[in-house]
């Protein structure tokens, strides 16, 4: 028994983490508790909103580019199991199938 208890607590720890983050009006989800509008009515997830290079906005004072040219708010990035990269230390699975980053 105490070895079926172990093998599931090492499977679990291997799928992505569902976590509820924030979700804004629009209904997208952003990590943290708070959804700021940036000017371009987009939101972002934290208290500062930073303009990139690229025209958009994102979480934070730092505009980090990823690996497939896009720009994410923070100094940490992290590729998920979607492709897709976020802010953060680790890739958090939201409802509708997104991910956001966890600090």
């Amino acid at each position: 028994m105490k070895l079926q208890n172990a093998g599931f607590l090492v499977m679990v720890s291997l799928l992505p983490t569902l976590a509820v983050a924030k979700i804004c009006p629009d209904g997208t989800y952003v990590s943290g508790d708070i959804c700021k509008l940036a000017p371009d009515g987009t939101y972002v997830g934290g208290d500062k909103v930073k303009l990139c290079p690229d025209g958009k906005y994102v979480a934070g004072d730092t505009c980090k580019l990823t690996p497939d040219n896009k720009y994410v708010g923070g100094k940490q990035v992290k590729l998920c199991p979607d492709g897709t990269y976020v802010a953060g230390i680790r890739c958090k699975l939201q409802p509708d199938g997104t991910y956001t980053g966890e600090q």
